[in-house]
């Protein structure tokens, strides 16, 4: 069997520095390569000096370099995003990257796959469509689908695909419930990760010390909640002063319409302040004339706890290998997202390397994160109930440890890319059985 995936222009899929998405792409490929013919694209303008084409890890990946006209479409779209509030997401806005989708297109004719794997970037189905019409499309929602999207315009690339699944239940019971004629063809496929990433003994990292380590991994943007950890971690510190947070992540925001439904008023009200458009500062900055970081959500971030600054660290983007070690070296794994989290790989990570979560019960995490087994699950946008639920786990150590290996037997039994490429391939092969029954 011959199984292409198609990432989104804005992935970058190869390690170290992987995007969320791109990570799923390799973890899944990586697996499935063990038995199929797998061809994964995306753009090669993320990729540095990777060739064109290459291979690695029994994946053939075909980079496709971008065109002008999509590189200034992109930077038109980014600036104005700096400025004023856009209402299509770029996820799925036929504006993004158009010719790479066109030529990812041309190329699968080439190619003859038998199953054509589309991550979240459903605007690119018509033309993979029209140009490939015996191939199966699947096409794989990371996150939900808001209003803002047109319905009309998701529906008509919806009933071109042969099935559509989701990373969690909550992401697949809404699709089904906003597009009921894709209900019987709309399942889940959770997220995982690389058993071989956590394969080490915890024991070589956690020394005694009067130090706890709470650690945060994901993208520091307003939607994942950072300042509400921020305002919890300063409770904290009144009963644990040797308590150190590190902050791991992507620093930039978001887009709103990527990250919450531009009808849900409750919650823009909430985010608006960190969402705020500070023409001054960010023109100047782009000018050169102030700091880099005016204006924005990190910038906040750093004046709120500057009070703290000792005992936090913003650390950026990390290669791979140094946020394993930080996941292996965590006490505590904090992960407080305000908007609806699609799937959350972030915290099944730091459960497989042992670490008791505390997160929002927020979209999928009560499908990965077992309250009082694995982690706590407190309300979102809840900063006491954080501080709360940090103290519960920081103040025992017993029960974090317990809670820990029943986080590391869960997430390396059920949330693994071996058992997610074993899943796909059995839907590959039913969608493509149908189809020879159907030639017959």
């Amino acid at each position: 069997m011959k199984i292409a995936f198609v990432n989104q222009p804005i992935d970058t899929i190869l390690p170290p520095y992987q995007t969320s998405v791109g990570a799923c792409t390799y973890g899944v490929a990586k697996a499935l390569a063990r038995s199929c013919e797998v061809v994964v694209y995306g753009l090669q303008d993320r990729h540095g000096t990777v060739d064109e084409t290459s291979s690695l890890d029994g994946i053939h990946f075909r980079f496709i370099p971008s065109e002008r006209s999509d590189r200034l479409l992109w930077s038109i779209r980014s600036q104005m995003s700096t400025f004023v509030r856009l209402h299509s997401p770029a996820s799925s806005s036929h504006w993004t990257f158009p010719s790479f989708g066109r030529k990812v297109a041309e190329d699968l004719q080439q190619q003859k796959c038998d199953v054509i794997h589309l991550q979240h970037c459903s605007q690119y189905v018509p033309v993979i469509r029209a140009l490939n019409p015996r191939a199966k499309l699947v096409l794989h929602l990371h996150a939900e689908w808001f209003s803002q999207n047109g319905s009309s315009v998701l529906e008509r690339r919806l009933r071109q695909v042969d099935l559509v699944t989701a990373v969690s239940d909550f992401v697949r019971d809404k699709v089904r419930r906003s597009f009921p004629f894709v209900a019987n063809r709309c399942e889940t496929t959770y997220n995982g990760v690389d058993s071989d990433d956590f394969s080490r003994n915890r024991t070589e990292f956690i020394r005694p010390s009067p130090i706890k380590r709470i650690l945060y991994s994901g993208a520091v943007s307003p939607h994942k909640g950072i300042h509400v950890l921020l305002e919890a971690f300063k409770v904290v510190l009144k009963r644990h002063p040797h308590t150190q947070l590190d902050i791991v992540g992507f620093q930039g925001n978001y887009g709103i319409e990527e990250t919450f439904d531009l009808k849900d008023t409750e919650s823009l009200k909430a985010v608006k302040p960190y969402y705020a458009k500070h023409y001054v500062s960010r023109l100047k900055a782009k000018a050169g004339l102030g700091p880099a970081e005016a204006g924005t959500y990190i910038a906040y971030l750093k004046e709120r706890a500057a009070d703290i600054s000792d005992r936090v660290a913003f650390l950026g983007f990390v290669p791979r290998p140094e946020l394993l070690d930080r996941y292996f070296s965590a006490h505590v794994f904090a992960f407080p997202p305000i908007w609806d989290e699609g799937f959350g790989i972030p915290p099944v990570e730091a459960m497989a390397a042992g670490v008791p979560v505390v997160a929002s019960r927020s979209g999928a995490l009560p499908e990965t994160v077992q309250h009082k087994h694995t982690g706590l699950l407190v309300p979102r946008n809840d900063s006491s109930a954080l501080a709360e639920a940090l103290l519960e786990l920081l103040g025992d150590d017993a029960r974090r440890e317990s809670m820990g290996l029943a986080a590391r037997q869960r997430a390396l039994t059920t949330f693994t890319w071996q058992n997610v490429a074993r899943d796909m391939r059995a839907r590959y092969d039913v969608l493509c059985e149908r189809t020879s029954a159907v030639d017959a």
